[in-house]
């Protein structure tokens, strides 16, 4: 019996509240798994595989700026790092689901990939819930300063924190009350059981999915709007700092694309016409993306000493070696004559965070 048919079958009133299911083979194999399938698994560890060796180098970068050769780390770099241990073991679970080469499984195998991809989900919620939050206080912490005349600058990100906690506790409550008993969630054979239909699934999925894409934008756009571009430092620097910030609008695109695969999820279709299998390994591969992007993104900072050097190497100098007294000083028009020493480290040293990350690079190497 394919998935989607099974999937069927739960949303069949009928079907799921029988006191008698039909006897099932476990372990018999019995599911295929299509070409299509199987590529789309190859492809997932194709790309998944050196986009967590970029993203592992990415976060030890950060860990390294922030413990030497000074211990500076705050909430910001704890929560990312929570982030990036939740994402790594959203991979491993959806791993399950990978069958890199067409075959028939078994009702236990399927049953225990699809256990797996279910606390994928609020594994993933975490994950994401430490991501966002992790940035959101980092760009609080350090950029707040800067924007003395931009009044929306503070609400905006404890805004942005309370829709992401809100997201994640409607979350929970709903994948853990999906289905009485929760078991009949990953176990079609589950006698008497009661679940939420796939399209409550597919509503609730597709307004997670405007969360998280409009969140996304905000946390990636907003200090580029308020505060980078308004810098006073050379433009190839400004366009660096700019490329590194707007990174978690990568994240939006694979929560998007990941969108558009789930809408294509129509429970109306007939079983055979739909590839459910294939579907849940595309899902899977924009899933993890998402994480592994976001967190690239907030690590994104500690990189900009290092590309800044290498590029040196070739003669590429992005930034003067003597900096004058206030190039890290805003321009603002509303006071035109006065300056204001405004750093984005809360030192007072009218350093931005990319600029303090930089100098503590130097300053251990």
């Amino acid at each position: 019996m394919p998935i989607a048919a099974m999937q069927a079958k739960m949303d069949d009133p009928a079907a799921t509240n029988a006191t008698s299911p039909p006897p099932i083979a476990y372990d018999v194999p019995i599911l295929p798994i299509s070409d299509r399938a199987a590529y789309l698994a190859r492809v997932h560890y194709g790309v998944m595989a050196p986009l967590l060796a970029l993203t592992l180098v990415t976060f030890s970068a950060r860990l390294y700026v922030r413990t030497w050769p000074v211990w500076r780390v705050g909430w910001d770099d704890a929560l990312v790092a929570l982030g990036f241990l939740f994402s790594v073991a959203t991979f491993a679970l959806l791993c399950f689901e990978m069958f890199p080469s067409p075959r028939l499984i078994t009702f236990a195998q399927a049953t225990q990939a699809i256990m797996l991809a279910y606390i994928a989900i609020p594994v993933w919620v975490i994950a994401m819930t430490c991501i966002k939050i992790s940035v959101a206080l980092t760009l609080l912490k350090r950029f707040h300063p800067l924007t003395y005349t931009t009044r929306w600058w503070r609400p905006l990100m404890l805004f942005l924190i309370a829709v992401q906690l809100a997201y994640f506790a409607a979350n929970m409550v709903y994948n853990f009350s999906k289905c009485r008993p929760l078991v009949a969630a990953w176990d079609m054979s589950t006698p008497d059981a009661a679940c939420y239909t796939s399209r409550t699934d597919f509503i609730f999925s597709l307004t997670g999915s405007v969360i998280n894409i409009t969140t996304d934008v905000a946390l990636s756009v907003s200090p580029l709007v308020a505060v980078l571009w308004r810098l006073r430092r050379p433009l190839p620097e400004r366009i660096l700092v700019c490329c590194l910030t707007l990174v978690g609008l990568l994240a939006s695109g694979a929560s998007i694309a990941k969108a558009v695969v789930v809408a294509q999820w129509t429970p109306e279709l007939p079983p055979e016409e739909l590839d459910s299998w294939a579907m849940a390994v595309s899902i899977a591969t924009w899933t993890v993306a998402e994480q592994l992007i976001a967190v690239f993104g907030a690590c994104s900072p500690a990189l900009k000493g290092p590309i800044e050097r290498g590029l040196a190497r070739f003669g590429i100098e992005l930034s003067p070696k003597m900096a004058p007294p206030d190039i890290g000083y805003i321009v603002d028009p509303t006071t035109v004559g006065r300056r204001s020493l405004q750093d984005g480290n809360g030192t007072g040293d009218g350093k931005t965070m990319y600029e303090t990350e930089e100098m503590t690079s130097k300053a251990s190497s």
